[in-house]
């Protein structure tokens, strides 16, 4: 039986883990749930699942779990918890926790886990460099969960490097690839619509602008060793076929599998077996009509703006990452339209000079100093 750690456990890549879980609980024993703050989520696991250890970022909601549970589990909190809590040793800690918020705990499960299943691609995105190094020195082996980067672990594994000529990640193009109207008067609501994918709202706007393509291009290029020159982008609205990978002899081979995170994460979890506990997610051939486009850059401006933040590395990725998620946070709360994403990005990214990041200290520097010029920015628009 393994034991696993959850991170993010009221998010939705928590939730679906926890529904693989509980189809096969003879396989997996919950050693630890973690959440920022919806103790509400928390305490309905913790009664099903009987976790030994719980964290809860925010220390008043912590508070407020304590008054509640009756047990042996031992409730660590906010930053101080997080570290701890990520010191645990597991058989499998599931990364889950969205944005760069997942880069510390990460870190540390690397070096206490024998396997990590990572689901937040901001930690490729603005330490790359750095996950390489530790990944060298990590006895642990990861995962990618995200369906994409998935895909195409289990594609490459099959193909030799040396005859490996380009690699394509799909993309669905989000809500609004067929938007007639105007994107002035675009809604949070009409964006979050996602037509294949039930996810968390940052990145389903940025599925919409296609800023999680740009993210996942980094991603392959820091787990796979990946020149950017062999690494490609195709739209493919269906969102069937998650990854192509191309042979020097022009032969394609894919990955398919319905729209759905149980999926890859059942991989991650039961690899190197293959083991989906429940039916219901079998791919239908008479309903597919499938469709593959080139990305349109001028539809998706922010899609360029993320790749030439990656060719030119350093400091690029973090401010373009942090710039992003305040916007789509400033969009959400109906204080910006849709097109001022692109808008705060772009003026973000033209005031960077290049620095070198070596460190965690570095990117944290760097993230807030992003945030704060994206929120100035952002509250003299609205102003």
């Amino acid at each position: 039986m393994k034991k696993v750690l959850i991170f993010g456990s009221s998010g939705s890549i928590g939730r679906s883990t926890l529904e693989i879980i509980r189809k096969n609980k003879r396989n997996f024993k919950i050693l630890g749930l973690s959440v920022n703050k919806n103790i509400d989520v928390l305490y309905r696991q913790i009664r099903e699942f009987s976790p030994s250890y719980v964290c809860v970022v925010d220390e008043k909601a912590a508070k407020r779990l304590k008054k509640k549970l009756v047990g042996k589990v031992k409730v660590l909190y906010g930053i101080d918890g997080l570290r701890e809590f990520s010191s645990l040793s597991a058989d499998i800690s599931v990364m889950g926790i969205v944005g760069i918020s997942s880069l510390m705990p990460f870190i540390v499960s690397l070096r206490h886990s024998k396997r990590v299943a990572l689901a937040s691609k901001e930690v490729l995105v603005v330490a790359g460099d750095i996950v390489k190094k530790e990944l060298k020195k990590s006895k642990a082996e990861l995962i990618p969960v995200d369906s994409e980067i998935n895909a195409l672990f289990q594609l490459l594994g099959c193909i030799k490097r040396k005859h490996l000529k380009k690699i394509y990640i799909t993309a669905s193009g989000g809500a609004l690839l067929d938007y007639s109207s105007s994107l002035k008067r675009v809604t949070p609501s009409v964006v979050l619509a996602h037509p294949n994918w039930r996810m968390g709202e940052r990145i389903t706007v940025d599925s919409a602008t296609l800023v999680n393509k740009g993210f996942e291009v980094m991603e392959s290029h820091y787990l796979f060793d990946l020149d950017y020159k062999m690494i490609d982008v195709v739209v493919h609205r269906q969102s069937y076929i998650h990854a192509f990978i191309e042979t020097k002899d022009n032969m394609l081979f894919s990955c398919w599998y319905k729209p759905n995170m149980v999926i890859p994460l059942a991989f991650s979890l039961y690899y190197p077996e293959r083991n989906l506990p429940g039916n219901g997610l079998e791919v239908s051939f008479s309903k597919l009509n499938l469709s593959f486009e080139k990305v349109n850059y001028h539809k998706f401006p922010l899609f360029k703006i993320v790749l030439e933040a990656a060719q030119k590395g350093g400091n690029f990725p973090i401010v373009v990452n942090a710039a992003d998620e305040v916007a789509v946070r400033f969009f959400l709360e109906e204080k910006i339209r849709f097109y001022d994403i692109y808008r705060a990005v772009e003026y973000i990214f033209s005031k960077t000079r290049k620095d070198k990041v070596s460190n965690l200290k570095g990117v944290y520097f760097w993230d807030r100093w992003a945030r704060a010029k994206t929120e100035e920015f952002l509250n003299n628009l609205c102003g």
